[in-house]
């Protein structure tokens, strides 16, 4: 059980931790210091947030998949086997916590008012009671977890060569697509290749996105099978030593599920939006990098040549693109050639994963609908299949959240907050609250039958 303030029972530490490297926050950022240091009191606001806007109850059903039904086949004590992690304000990391229910959580929220939530696995035993269950080799009493959610990070500081309008953790409405082809690359290809279903998609309160995958065999999933699916979408594998050319894992002609990425989203992006946003082909920072990525001398030299009539991105690209295609007609067996668009396309936009974060099941994720500690925003659900509509920057606030309540009289339905419960729910949680149910009563006719079958022999 939790405590109401650090003790025996709870691992504090002021050191990094197995996170979502989320800390790394650009702090001369005016805006930022302003929301921190001016118009948010951590200890008034976050208090009311956790005691009214905080939804601790959609947050422990999701969470207990099931098992918090008073229902024969669930498990009593699968929560208290669910790690959470606090930081408290002074980098203080309060971990091992769990909680049986909405009402313990919610109540220690309100007493320690963390400035951010992480979520753990689940182990075998109560995180609290790990120091009995740290035996040595040999031993048969071993602290271990026994599933998670496989997770996905992808954070926008990842993109800064790419990016020309902001850096480090700026965002900004010309570079936040490169997340928006993130989340629709992805989306396909866990539910298309690997045939998952139930996906939460979250924004991560500042500069990038997270995935939880919560499928029954997702959760248990090994960690060589997590590196293995987070390892399927490792495309792009950074620059080389020059630290210019950038590499990029591809085949001729594309594996079917790259072909998909590349048709559906990477090249109508790249056109649309990427090439005439950050203007990278008549960008300093990128341009010569790019043609540094054509392979042939005499291509790239006539690519050059024909540049110097235009001073647009996307004009210049259907410059390289046919000086490229004739060249590859005169020289058909130069693979590398052959691979050259689809390189250059695929280094600047297909999703760059932080894998560490996927690889391993005790990893810790910040959770869905906490308080981004630097903008004070809000880390809320967000629907895939509406990905090009959504904008961080009309994400609220705790203060535009309390604002809103206030206004409302207390009515939680009528703020912002409740739209966000309802995108968890609608995209996420309804289908999979479904699928508990139904897999809680299969289990039931499962051991009625089997007892049956019993009964007959004897």
């Amino acid at each position: 059980m939790a405590t109401t303030s650090p003790s025996a029972m709870d691992h504090v530490s002021k050191k990094p931790k197995l996170a979502d490297g989320e800390d790394a926050m650009d702090v001369d950022d005016k805006e930022n210091r302003k929301i921190a240091k001016v118009a948010f009191d951590h200890e008034t606001h976050m208090r009311i947030y956790y005691d009214s806007l905080f939804p601790a109850e959609s947050m422990m059903k999701w969470l207990a998949y099931g098992n918090d039904l008073k229902h024969p086949q669930a498990d009593a004590g699968f929560m208290q086997r669910r790690e959470f992690c606090f930081t408290l304000p002074g980098d203080v990391f309060v971990r091992y916590q769990s909680f049986k229910d909405d009402k313990e959580l919610r109540k220690e929220l309100k007493s320690k008012l963390p400035s951010k939530i992480d979520i753990g696995p689940v182990f075998n035993v109560d995180p609290s009671k790990r120091l009995a269950y740290s035996g040595g080799a040999g031993s048969d009493r071993v602290f271990a977890p026994t599933e998670r959610e496989f997770v996905m990070d992808i954070d926008m500081t990842d993109y800064d060569d790419v990016r020309t309008c902001c850096s480090a953790a700026n965002i900004c409405g010309k570079c936040w697509p490169l997340m928006t082809v993130a989340v629709k690359v992805i989306d396909a290809g866990l539910r298309e290749d690997f045939g998952f279903e139930h996906l939460l998609w979250v924004y991560s309160g500042r500069r990038g996105i997270h995935c939880w995958v919560c499928d029954d065999r997702a959760r248990k999933m090994s960690n060589e099978s997590r590196a293995a699916v987070a390892e399927y979408f490792g495309v792009y594998k950074g620059a080389d030593a020059s630290g210019t050319v950038k590499r990029v894992n591809l085949t001729s002609p594309l594996h079917p599920s790259l072909q998909r990425a590349y048709a559906d989203v990477l090249d109508p992006f790249w056109r649309r939006k990427i090439l005439p946003d950050q203007e990278l082909l008549t960008h300093e920072k990128t341009k010569d990098a790019i043609l540094a990525m054509i392979p042939d001398a005499e291509a790239r030299s006539r690519v050059e040549s024909a540049w110097k009539g235009s001073d647009d991105s996307v004009a210049r690209w259907e410059k390289l693109e046919q000086i490229v295609q004739r060249a590859i007609k005169a020289d058909a067996k130069n693979y590398a050639l052959r691979r050259c668009l689809h390189d250059i396309v695929f280094a600047h936009v297909y999703p760059r994963l932080d894998v560490e974060v996927s690889k391993h099941m005790n990893h810790l994720l910040k959770a869905p609908f906490c308080v981004h500690p630097k903008t004070g925003r809000v880390c809320v659900p967000m629907d895939p299949k509406t990905a090009d509509d959504f904008d961080p920057m009309r994400v609220p606030t705790v203060n535009e959240l309390l604002n809103e309540l206030n206004a409302a009289d207390g009515k939680v339905e009528a703020t912002r907050m409740q739209k966000a419960v309802d995108c968890f729910n609608e995209t996420f949680w309804n289908a999979l609250e479904k699928e508990c149910k139904g897999d809680l009563a299969a289990k039931t006719r499962e051991n009625a039958a089997t007892k049956g079958a019993s009964a007959t022999e004897w």
